[in-house]
């Protein structure tokens, strides 16, 4: 089958034990294509198992993971483009994932918006020194 990784691969990539995968085989998180007597992996399936792994190390429990990835597979395509632009982060409780800028809660589907302050310095700084060439100092800014 095209595109899809063996179990030897995928347990390296990811860190998962055997036990661990053959679990969640089990319970449908991941759906690999048996291949002779090896289990072969898609892209999403090898991103799904690494992020299962990291946010358990980091204290996510399995339930709220579970409820992460199922919103997830509800609100993204199919395409593994679509994995490829998420950047996920834990706090141990929730899943927080930032796609393309746009933030929200995997387990709520909370929505949440980036307020950068340094981005707000870096424009004050460039302002002022616009409209005081001559000067040519840098503003001090303290929060």
């Amino acid at each position: 089958m095209k595109n899809t990784y063996p179990t030897g691969l995928v347990r390296k990539l990811t860190q998962a034990t055997e036990n661990q995968l053959k679990y969640w085989v089990r319970i449908g998180i991941i759906s690999p294509v048996k291949i002779g007597k090896t289990f072969h992996y898609s892209f999403r399936d090898i991103i799904k198992l690494r992020m299962i792994v990291r946010l358990k190390k980091n204290g996510l429990s399995f339930q709220r993971l579970k409820l992460g990835l199922n919103n997830l597979s509800n609100l993204l395509p199919e395409s593994d483009d679509s994995l490829t632009r998420l950047v996920i982060y834990t706090d141990g409780v929730d899943m927080l994932i930032n796609e393309k800028g746009r933030y929200f809660s995997a387990t709520t589907m909370q929505r949440f918006i980036r307020f950068d302050t340094e981005v707000i310095k870096n424009e004050i700084t460039e302002l002022f020194q616009k409209d005081n060439p001559a000067r040519n100092l840098s503003m001090p800014i303290n929060l």
